[in-house]
């Protein structure tokens, strides 16, 4: 069995690998996308600068709050331009890249070269309902989406990908 994809790398794509990648990361999901990492914490230095701030001695301490409540959004700011850079740093932007799978491995081609990568290589995939995130390591992963699919079905993808994966 093969399946091909034909992959446009643009910004739509490079955010959506991005979001994918971070999420498979659990270090990096609880700085990226949790909200409970970022909120709460706001929420206690804003009562201790609200509260600190109409006690005379405690005036010192809502000052130190209320930097770090800057700070946090300040961070904020930053994380999101970093990430943002990151997606500009893609050598491949703009270029199309095809990924064929079957029994025997995984051949990429790119505007940089081809390769062939065998099964054996590969962490467990992590299948969405849009698509396969393949994980060649804990850093390196390619997103499948199931709409650039030019050759064989969403289905297909998943079997190839049961069928060599151990894991």
């Amino acid at each position: 069995m093969r399946t091909t994809h034909r992959i446009l790398v643009n910004d739509e794509y490079i955010a959506a690998a991005q979001h994918l990648s971070i999420a498979q990361n659990r270090g990096l999901r609880l700085i990226y996308q949790t909200w409970w990492m970022v909120w709460p914490p706001r929420a206690i230095l804003f009562a201790c600068v609200v509260s600190s701030f109409f006690v005379e001695i405690l005036r010192p301490t809502a000052a130190l709050c209320g930097a770090l409540l800057a700070l946090s959004f300040a961070g904020e700011v930053f994380k999101r331009r970093s990430l943002a850079k990151a997606r500009e740093r893609v050598r491949t932007r703009g270029s199309t890249n095809i990924v064929t799978m079957d029994d025997e491995g995984i051949d990429t081609s790119s505007a940089f070269g081809t390769s062939r990568l065998k099964w054996a290589i590969m962490l467990q995939p992590a299948i969405y309902p849009d698509g396969v995130l393949l994980k060649l390591s804990r850093v390196n992963m390619i997103w499948l989406p199931d709409k650039d699919l030019v050759e064989g079905s969403p289905a297909d993808v998943r079997q190839v990908l049961a069928a060599n994966v151990k894991g």
